[in-house]
């Protein structure tokens, strides 16, 4: 029996560890809902991101004001209940019109529906800021605005000196010179309205009820700091809370948010972590493995030189061949071959090759007319092989010298194929 690539007390190491690990897995407590998010752009206009557009200071301002407030991960309607607040800011489309969490998010009791109005482009350098900012096309605004009016349109506008209809109290601050975005009047009731427009538009479906914020500047990062955005905001949710108790749930699922709570080990068979897991287990496997004994009798080491005849005839195939010597050798093989050929047959002695060649053709054809191959021919080819490139001189070489022994064989045993069969593979 081998010995084993691990030692015993390394494998009882590695196993007890993996144990500990499980065991500890296990025995911790699941997090708390909503303590952890996976997905969703951290730059983008989300409660996750500190970027100018996003909404982190609005929602820690009210837990700092002991407002219920919540990021809902999965299903923010049942987490809202039916006297909360569905606040849906500046959503994804795609998602919200393709998936049925966003769907069902259109059908919740009391919403706030922020339009969109900026986008912008990440920093690479610095992780959940913005390099660049600019005005989304009015379409996008208008699609989501046509879900709660279809015949509502946005519109922009230099922002107003005072607003003839405002049932908040406090009054929103422009955020940049940039203007405002309004609603155009249709089915929305004006609750913040200014001439040009409505900021803030209420609709009723049966008993739900939808408010819209058309700009939603006083709710992002670079608005809320700005004259009295933030009690304009304070309001606006208080109002359309039913009741100082009910809770305010910024929806994250239409930003690509999702939630990742449970067990450590709950998360270790959910993709993508299954992934790592499915690894370790396969790396574990090949550990064992390659730790565990190996049975039967131990394979003998090759000699490190080889003194037989296979290994003296190898050693000096390699050194020749390492020398450049092929050629030398080929042209010598053909020689020995026309001279092994002549001295079976009794050919006269003193006659160079190409005589040599002569004569054992007129003596093969004599002997056996269908001999197909040629000496004199052969011979010439093997003389003339030192034109062209190296590579195309050496195969040319390599094959005159392999017909030429072919054509010996014919020479010898005669062109019959079973004849000849049998001549070089005897029973």
């Amino acid at each position: 029996m081998s010995r084993p690539l691990l030692s015993p007390p390394a494998v009882v190491i590695l196993i007890s560890a993996g144990v500990f690990m499980l065991a500890l897995s296990v025995a911790l407590p699941d997090r708390p809902p909503g303590a952890a998010a996976a997905g969703g752009d951290r730059a983008g206009a989300n409660t996750y991101s500190v970027s100018a557009l996003g909404q982190a200071g609005f929602y820690d301002l009210l837990k700092r004001l002991g407002r219920p407030v919540g990021r809902g991960l999965e299903d923010s309607v049942a987490q809202a209940g039916p006297e909360g607040v569905v606040i849906l800011a500046e959503p994804d489309l795609g998602r919200l019109w393709t998936t049925p969490e966003g769907r069902r998010l259109l059908e919740a009791p009391r919403l706030l529906l922020a339009l969109p109005k900026r986008g912008g482009r990440t920093e690479s350098a610095r992780r959940g800021w913005i390099s660049q900012a600019w005005l989304l096309p009015q379409a996008q605004a208008d699609l989501l605005l046509r879900w709660a009016d279809k015949s509502g349109a946005t519109l922009r506008a230099p922002w107003p000196e005072t607003w003839t209809i405002n049932e908040l109290g406090p009054a929103p601050t422009p955020a940049d010179s940039e203007g405002v975005q309004l609603m155009r009047p249709g089915r929305l009731r004006p609750v913040v309205a200014c001439p040009e427009g409505i900021l803030v538009g209420e609709m009723r479906i049966g008993e739900r009820t939808v408010w819209v914020l058309a700009d939603p500047d006083p709710l992002a990062n670079h608005g809320l700091v700005k004259g009295g955005n933030a009690a304009f905001m304070l309001a606006l949710v208080d109002r359309l809370r039913r009741n100082q108790g009910a809770p305010l749930v910024f929806d994250e699922t239409a930003h690509g948010f999702r939630r990742l709570d449970g067990s450590l080990l709950g998360l270790m068979f959910k993709f993508p972590f299954v992934l790592v897991v499915l690894l370790a287990a396969f790396a574990a496997a090949l550990a064992a493995w390659a730790g565990s004994a190996r049975f039967g009798a131990l394979r003998r080491p090759r000699p490190v030189l080889d003194f037989g005849k296979a290994g003296l005839i190898a050693n000096g195939a390699r050194l020749l061949n390492y020398a450049g010597r092929q050629k030398e050798i080929l042209r010598l093989h053909a020689r020995l071959t026309l001279r092994s050929a002549a001295l079976a047959l009794g050919a006269p002695q003193g006659m160079d090759e190409m005589s040599l060649a002569a004569w054992l053709d007129r003596h093969g054809r004599l002997k056996d007319p269908r001999l197909s191959l040629s000496g004199q021919a052969l011979w010439r080819q093997t003389l003339a092989a030192g034109e062209g490139g190296a590579d195309e001189n050496l195969a040319r070489l390599l094959t005159a010298v392999r017909q030429l022994h072919f054509w010996k064989e014919e020479l010898l045993n005669g062109s019959d194929p079973r004849r000849f069969h049998r001549q070089r593979h005897p029973v």
